[in-house]
C-alpha cells in the first residue's frame, strides 16, 4: 500500500529491511516517504522503499488523480489468472460493488515477472489504461483509488469476484449475468451500492479487525 503526500510531490509506502516484522505487523514507523522514482526522501532507521515501489511512483507520474496504490497477492487472482479465468458478472445484487468492476472488464498483464523495472511497469500501465484496476497474471493485482480507503476497499472487492468465480468454475459452466441485467445495473446510477460509499465499508472493516 501507498498514499500520495499531501503535497502531491512524493508518496507514503510501506518500508522493507532487516528491522521490519513482516506485512501483517505492520506499524507506522514502517511507513517511509519517498519520491516517484523510489528514492527514500527521509531516514527511517534501516528501512528502504520496496523493489517494487516503481509500480506505486509510476502510477502517479502518469495519473493525477491517483491517491493510493494497493499491489497485492491475493491467491483468487493468482489462480483464476494462472487459469485465464475471466473475472465475469455471474451475480447480481449480491455485491453491486464487485459486479461493477466485472461489467467493466479487468484488464490482464500476461508477465508474471515481479516488476522492478520502470521499463515494465509503463508496459503495464498501458495495458491498464483509464481502469483503476489491472490482474497480473500468475502474479496478483494493482489497484489504484483517491485514497488509501477507496483503494482498499476496491482491492477487497476484487478479491471477493475473484473469489466467487473460482467456486464457481469449480460447479462446471455458470452462466453470466443476461446483458439486460448487466445494462439495467449500469444505467441506473449508483443508487442500490450497499448503502453508502467507501467510507462505510471501511469503518466495517476497521471493527472487525479490531474484534478479532
Amino acid at each position: 500500500m501507498s498514499a500520495r503526500s499531501a503535497d502531491g510531490k512524493s508518496m507514503w509506502i510501506r518500508g522493507r529491511g532487516r528491522e521490519e516484522t513482516g506485512l501483517l505487523f505492520t506499524k507506522p514507523t514502517d511507513i517511509v516517504r519517498a519520491n516517484f522514482d523510489g528514492e527514500r526522501t527521509q531516514k527511517n532507521g534501516a528501512l528502504k522503499p520496496p523493489n517494487e515501489s516503481c509500480i506505486h511512483g509510476e502510477l502517479y507520474k502518469s495519473r493525477s488523480d491517483i491517491g493510493a496504490v494497493v499491489h497485492a497477492h491475493p491467491a483468487s487472482i493468482v489462480l483464476t489468472s494462472m487459469a485465464d479465468l475471466e473475472l465475469r458478472p455471474i451475480f447480481g445484487g449480491y455485491d453491486p460493488r464487485a459486479m461493477r468492476m466485472a461489467i467493466n472488464g479487468i484488464p490482464v498483464y500476461r508477465s508474471s515477472l515481479t516488476l522492478h523495472s520502470v521499463g515494465q511497469v509503463r508496459e503495464m500501465i498501458a495495458v491498464m489504461g483509464d481502469s483503476d484496476i489491472c490482474v497480473l497474471r500468475g502474479h496478483g493485482a494493482v489497484v489504484c483509488g483517491k485514497d488509501v480507503e477507496d483503494a482498499t476497499i476496491k482491492a477487497i472487492k476484487l478479491d471477493a469476484l475473484a473469489k466467487l468465480n473460482l467456486q464457481a468454475a469449480a460447479l462446471g459452466k455458470v452462466p453470466t449475468i443476461s446483458k439486460e441485467d448487466q445494462n439495467a445495473f449500469m444505467t441506473r446510477g449508483r443508487t442500490g451500492m450497499g448503502g453508502g460509499g467507501a467510507e462505510t465499508l471501511w469503518r466495517f472493516y476497521c471493527e472487525w479487525l479490531r474484534r478479532g
